[in-house]
């Protein structure tokens, strides 16, 4: 299993922000010539301590195979599986989702879920997140 990561999640920065309120967060992360397995993963966007996951929009582009969209607890939290291709729209949330509260700081992971290699000579993963902030 290989981890990638998005420009986004840099040590020590949280994404900017109120800390009160909704907050909007994105990211994207661009495959050049890469190969990606079953189980690899891409760390797209910090989430605080605190935060619950209201919203959520992800899109993928030039790319074959599927994704799931969920954090390091649970890899499908958000999005069972995500078709990727070169003309595949923007997806929400998949299925009943109940708000969760992250009880320490995260990222939100695009994992691979494709049961065999492939190859992305280009395309990226859009993701789009909007959690709410108590305090």
């Amino acid at each position: 299993m290989t981890v990638f990561v998005s420009p986004e999640i840099s040590a020590g920065v949280q994404p900017k922000g109120l800390r009160v309120g909704l907050i909007a967060a994105s990211a994207i992360y661009s495959f050049t010539a890469v190969s990606l397995t079953a189980s690899d993963s891409v760390q797209l966007i910090k989430v605080p301590q605190g935060a619950t996951v209201v919203g959520m929009l992800v899109s993928a582009t030039h790319t074959a195979g599927s994704i799931t969209i969920g954090d390091g607890v649970d890899t499908d939290r958000y999005h069972a599986g995500y078709a990727m291709s070169a003309s595949a729209g923007v997806s929400t949330m998949s299925g009943m989702y109940v708000p969760y509260t992250y009880s320490t700081d995260d990222t939100i992971d695009a994992t691979i879920s494709a049961s065999v290699s492939m190859s992305l000579g280009s395309g990226a993963i859009n993701l789009t997140v909007i959690y709410a902030m108590d305090t």
